[in-house]
């Protein structure tokens, strides 16, 4: 059996599975709210939303015991930074218990597990459809908001260890056994191969600060209006400080259309980035392999999980519909270095 390396230990540990009369009395007794619970997914905690009697919607996080307490401050700080900060990008805001903690503890069969709560952002998420231009610029905007607001943040908790920090994309290594395909694991490995090249050596020399590291469909709301508009971001349970260029990269990598205009939806996000924060010429080269790398991290993960976790894994169910990476990547490959240079950053730098 693979060893899993200690970055996959916090998604490797079952998500909490408190009883929700458990987390519904504790609501009661330490926040004084009552109301429903609806389980929501998600890939290591135990979340729900809670739609209370007074009309209020939240989300109750419970978060995984493999989480270090250091890394769940580190998580509500932030919140707590960007309520405070002038940033414009609407995100969860924190809920204090009765005597004004932040969190409370709340008792599993074999743990004890912090519970925090927070505040239900409404709108839908980006997962139906790749956003047109004028939607994917405005989330390039937001991000660079967001990263903007961030900037000056920093907590002992922001260095967790977790395999999805693209600084630590070498040990995805342990667990290419798991790619079963071998083409696939072939074009995966050539995506590790190049991103050791040609991007990791210059993480020192870039610039780096707390980041968002998921920016993904599922953590985007948009209004119903038409045209579409941002409504908010959630889900800041992958942050850490990194090289501020990986936030864009990770963003674009799940604006996956296939159809002629591939890249339409990447050059206006990170467009939409470089008009709030100007991007290095530096970053930007290192845009396509970080793209891909992403790419194949999300691919190696998948893998990894259907062997580690049941069928009916909420999680795992959720990731296999969406499993459009491996296309995504194959296509992106076939558009190369040169043309994404050529279509992507030719246009920033002539902006």
């Amino acid at each position: 059996m693979t060893k899993l390396p200690n970055s996959l230990d916090s998604i490797a540990t079952p998500s909490p599975e408190t009883l929700e009369i458990e987390v519904l009395d504790l609501l009661i007794r330490e926040y004084g709210l009552r109301g429903k619970l609806s389980p929501l997914v998600s890939e290591r905690d135990q979340n729900f939303r809670l739609d209370a009697t007074d009309g209020r919607q939240f989300v109750v996080k419970i978060a995984n015991s493999a989480e270090p307490a250091q890394i769940t401050d580190f998580q509500i700080q932030a919140l707590l930074h960007l309520e405070a900060s002038a940033c414009t990008v609407v995100v969860p805001k924190l809920v204090r218990t009765r005597t004004g903690e932040a969190s409370s503890n709340i008792a599993t069969a074999d743990a004890s597990n912090v519970l925090r709560v927070v505040s239900y952002v409404p709108g839908r998420p980006v997962e139906e459809s790749v956003p047109g231009p004028g939607l994917a610029y405005a989330l390039g905007q937001c991000l660079a908001e967001l990263d903007r607001a961030l900037g000056d943040f920093s907590h002992a908790g922001e260095s967790q260890v977790l395999l999805w920090d693209m600084q630590r994309a070498s040990e995805l290594r342990d667990l290419m056994a798991h790619v079963s395909d071998p083409d696939l694991q072939a074009t995966v490995n050539t995506c590790l191969d190049d991103f050791e090249e040609r991007a990791a050596p210059l993480f020192p020399a870039l610039r780096s600060q707390v980041i968002h590291n998921d920016l993904n469909p599922g953590n985007i709301l948009i209004t119903d209006s038409e045209p579409a508009t941002v409504a908010g971001v959630i889900d800041f349970g992958d942050m850490l400080r990194a090289p501020l260029i990986v936030d864009v990269a990770i963003a674009a990598a799940y604006l996956r259309s296939t159809d002629d205009d591939v890249l339409a939806a990447m050059q206006a996000l990170i467009s939409g980035f470089d008009s709030i924060v100007p991007l290095e010429d530096r970053e930007c080269e290192l845009l396509f392999d970080l793209i891909r790398m992403r790419l194949a991290t999300t691919i190696t993960i998948l893998y990894w999980r259907k062997s580690a976790r049941s069928e009916e894994d909420a999680y795992l169910k959720k990731a296999l519909r969406e499993q459009s990476s491996e296309r995504f990547l194959r296509h992106i490959n076939r558009i190369s270095r040169q043309g994404f240079a050529d279509r992507v950053l030719t246009s920033i730098k002539a902006l």
